[in-house]
């Protein structure tokens, strides 16, 4: 009776170990989890991580020392005319980021919510400026011409697509957006072609004439902000908020990825908000770990 207890025992062990021999179990560490992603499920996925800095207004280092450092000749001459006069400042760094730039970024008083977003190339998502304001007036200026903007409850924002370039880059483009108000019903071409659908949508301004892009290499940042001396513009008023509880100017800092990519759950549509699925980018000093191990990852 014993024999037969041991030899049943001894068959169903060896069946478990059998089973555990065809598909090998692997616990992932807690670095391997923030290791990129690497396959075929990347091929159309890029990471894009966004910081919104917070000085208080005026703060010399993001309004004068930022930009003796940053190459603003990334966007053609007449657009830029045309986002200056909107109060937008941009500009992109290369190489090592500026001792001053770094601090702010690996501080959590200035980057209190650093997110990662998975999107993939070609979909456009919304990378949110700050939080909704009760009422938002400005002027945007096109073609020369002023026009008055007053909207309740609105939200500034970049539509922004991300797309690859034969030579490994990002290329990022941006649109200027005010999402404001309540949500409205409005039609839509259905998914399946069967004919339009109501949905829930914000109503939202965007400024066409003012699209802009850059493209990006690795460790390159896009930087964009407030021009300090056009205080009544589109640009001045997305960035610098002196109604807050606490007065704040700020700064988005973006820099792209091309490895590495999310579960499908996890990966921006046209329909997303950034908002409801970016991910808190891990420590700096966890990045420079990366870049050894990519050296010998296979």
């Amino acid at each position: 009776m014993h024999r037969r207890q041991a030899l049943v025992l001894g068959l169903l062990t060896g069946l478990l170990v059998g089973c555990a021999n065809d598909k090998p179990a692997r616990s992932l560490s807690w670095f391997e989890r923030w290791l990129p992603f690497r396959g075929a499920a990347a091929a159309d996925v890029i990471q894009v991580e966004v910081s919104l800095v917070e000085r208080p207004p005026g703060d010399s280092f993001i309004n004068e020392e930022l930009w003796t450092l940053a190459d603003e000749q990334i966007i053609p001459l007449e657009r830029k005319a045309a986002l200056e006069e909107n109060g937008f400042h941009i500009g992109q760094l290369g190489g090592n980021t500026p001792a001053g730039l770094l601090t702010l970024l690996t501080s959590d008083r200035s980057n209190v919510n650093p997110r990662r977003l998975f999107v993939h190339a070609g979909q456009p998502s919304r990378v949110v400026l700050g939080p909704t304001a009760p009422s938002f007036s400005c002027k945007v200026e096109q073609d020369g011409e002023p026009v008055n903007v007053s909207v309740e409850k609105a939200q500034c924002a970049f539509n922004m697509v991300a797309s690859l370039t034969a030579d490994g880059r990002t290329r990022l483009q941006f649109t200027p957006q005010i999402r404001h108000g309540e949500k409205m019903l409005a039609p839509r071409a259905a998914a399946d072609g069967s004919g339009f659908v109501l949905q829930e949508e914000w109503p939202t301004q965007s400024y066409s004439w003012l699209v802009w892009d850059v493209t990006l290499a690795a460790n390159q940042y896009v930087v964009v902000g407030a021009r300090p001396d056009r205080p009544e513009t589109l640009g001045y008023q997305c960035f610098v908020r002196r109604e807050e509880s606490l007065p704040v100017q700020r700064l988005l800092v973006i820099r792209t990825w091309r490895t590495t990519a999310a579960s499908p759950s996890e990966i921006l549509t046209d329909s997303t908000d950034e908002e409801s699925l970016a991910s808190r980018i891990p420590p700096l000093a966890l990045q420079a770990a990366w870049t050894k191990a990519r050296g010998s990852a296979p």
